[in-house]
This record gives structure tokens, sequence and C-alpha cells, in this order.
């Protein structure tokens, strides 16, 4: 027995599309809800010490809200280290020591577990947690 092929109505035909609109709807608010409430985004603090001893620490969920701006470490003997925290980020921006690799590492890159930006002939570390 072969298939009759049937025209849909008009009204079934916008009740479907009634239907389907809902559902990508109901569909991409749980998605969002779920990426920005359910899914538990981790903990992580920005821990900066100098000369072994931990001086402060940071929530890295909070760091674009509060402490933004720029900070000058004094590190003893004459050795600083300026450090920005800007959108979210931290960084170290400048230092007088010899060799400035804290300088050229740019931003600690939150995804990467115990990401540090290290001067070391100041002794100072900066690392997320």
């Amino acid at each position: 027995m072969p298939f009759k092929k049937e025209k849909l109505s008009n009204e079934n035909n916008a009740r479907l599309e009634t239907i389907s609109i809902l559902f990508l709807i109901a569909f991409a608010l749980i998605s969002y809800i779920f990426t920005n409430y359910i899914q538990k985004k981790p903990d992580r603090e920005i821990s900066i010490y100098l000369n072994g001893i931990k001086i402060t620490e940071i929530d890295g969920n909070k760091v674009d809200a509060l402490n933004t701006g720029t900070y000058t470490l004094d590190c003893g003997d004459g050795g600083f280290n300026t450090i920005e925290i800007k959108g979210g980020k931290i960084r170290c921006i400048d230092a007088n020591c010899p060799d400035k690799v804290c300088v050229s590492h740019g931003y600690l890159n939150p995804d990467i577990d115990n990401d540090m930006i290290v001067c070391a002939p100041h002794k100072l570390i900066i690392q997320y947690r």
C-alpha cells in the first residue's frame, strides 16, 4: 500500500513552528543556566611570594573586580618589581633586575596549573594555585 502525501494545513504548520521555537528557546536557556551557574568554576588563587614568604593572596576568580591597577613591590637591596592587574589578568611590567625574565613572561595563564612568574634575582614568585 503506497503512502499518501498529505499537505499540512496552515494551522498544523503554525503549531509545529511554535513548538519548534519554544523548544529552541528552552534549550538555549538551559544551556545558559548550566554554563554560568551550575558548572562550578575552579577556585583559583594568585599567590605572591617574596623571599619564600607569602606576602599576599588574591582570589583569581575576582581579580577583574578587585585590585585593578599597578603595584610596585620593594624586594629589598634596592630591587623592585612592578605588577599590573588589568582586565582580569596579572603580569610583571617592570623590574630592575638584569635579565627581566619576569617581564618577558607576560600574563599569567589561569588555564595552566601552577603557572608562575619568577624573578630569581629578587626572589619573587607570582603563581596561580
